[in-house]
């Protein structure tokens, strides 16, 4: 069978059905890294301060690769990039499930990153075609997707651990549920090539420096809390380590919830206060987390920040529609690139810290950071 016979247009349910499966699995993939952390540090020996210098692999791989994103699906089209992202995703999470060297886990964690980044632009240049077509608003629905795969992604590892699995084997696992749902559902990649033509990055401009800047933070505490929340509730709230992965679960559940009702919220409130309302109610989360002895509130206040940040980076996203100093594929792939920097920066920052300080510190900076978008959100009055 040709593999024109397998093209199908943005208006169709297959193309719709390919980018909600799409989004779940990346944030499925992306979130089976959280249960890992505690197995890999008892794997091989490091200190807090080489962990954190480690995850800046994960943030360096999506900066240095999405950049390229618009370019490869404008030279290939957006279903080779898709899987072959995949395909670099799946061998990531097995490197990091496995080896015992920092060099391979440092170049596993680069191709993780990496591969995560080229998926998000891309899947986010689909949806935006989609939009396009269809006339209807999809993109909530596709991020609210992606949250939900992260939640089943974490509880499914968890549970698997939970339930005796050696990690490297319960990570086969999860790395077979996605290379079977990608296969599935690939007619539905479009085989488009990116609207926005073939420049790799163009040079963002104020506005959409703001809400690159804004996303930076939002990333920056989901970052911060798939990397180090484990760790935290193990060492300080006395969680088992088989659990520890509750911690990004709670955030990922209200950040899905958040999102699936965003509509409605976003109708209300309005983009600067659900910038501004998001953030403070982030930190407040955030706070409740450190303030608490007991690690069942912790997850509470997990869930709250996830509340908080579920739809920050979606308003702000869709906001960019609405310039006109840039094109806005371009613009989107700019904005996130930056916002990406968060996962660079926050994490291996937050390592750094613990290590001349400690963990909460960390993350009371962090509730800092979040309250401090109720400031740039008033940018967004409409």
């Amino acid at each position: 069978m040709s593999a024109a016979s397998f093209s199908v247009d943005a208006t169709s349910p297959t193309a719709r059905r390919a980018t909600r499966v799409g989004f779940f699995m990346a944030g499925f993939g992306l979130s089976i890294w959280a249960p890992l952390v505690p197995y890999v540090r008892e794997r091989i020996e490091m200190s807090d301060a080489l962990f954190g210098t480690l995850l800046l692999c994960i943030g360096i791989g999506s900066l240095t690769w999405m950049p390229l994103s618009g370019l490869l699906v404008t030279r290939y089209g957006i279903r080779p990039v898709v899987l072959s992202s995949v395909a670099l995703l799946l061998v990531a999470l097995g490197g990091m499930a496995m080896t015992e060297s920092i060099w391979l886990l440092a170049l596993s964690l680069f191709f993780f990153g990496g591969s995560l980044g080229v998926i998000d632009v891309v899947l986010n240049i689909q949806g935006v075609m989609i939009e396009r077509d269809t006339g209807k608003r999809h993109m909530s629905n596709f991020h609210g997707m992606f949250s939900l795969g992260s939640i089943c992604g974490a509880l499914a590892l968890t549970v698997a651990l939970t339930l005796g699995l050696a990690p490297l084997t319960g990570t086969l696992l999860m790395i077979a549920v996605i290379a079977v749902a990608n296969l599935v559902v690939t007619p539905g990649y479009l085989r488009d090539k990116a609207p926005a033509g073939g420049v790799a990055f163009i040079r963002p401009t104020g506005m959409v420096l703001l809400v690159g800047a804004l996303c930076f933070v939002v990333y920056l505490a989901e970052g911060a809390i798939l990397d180090w929340s484990a760790l935290y509730l193990t060492e300080q709230k006395a969680l088992e380590t088989a659990r520890g992965g509750l911690g990004y679960a709670s955030f990922a559940l209200m950040v899905t919830i958040g999102r699936f009702a965003g509509g409605p919220i976003v109708n209300a409130l309005g983009t600067a206060r659900v910038i501004g309302f998001g953030g403070l109610l982030a930190a407040i989360g955030v706070g409740l987390s450190l303030v608490t002895e007991h690690w069942a509130l912790a997850l509470i206040g997990y869930g709250l920040c996830g509340l908080g940040c579920a739809n920050v980076s979606p308003v702000l996203i869709s906001s960019l529609s609405r310039q006109r100093s840039m094109p806005v594929h371009q613009a989107i792939t700019a904005a996130t690139t930056i916002g990406f920097a968060g996962v660079l920066a926050g994490p291996a920052l937050i390592g750094v810290i613990a290590h001349f300080g400690s963990l909460t510190l960390a993350f009371g900076l962090l509730a800092v950071l979040l309250a401090s978008l109720a400031l740039g959100g008033r940018r967004f009055n409409e």
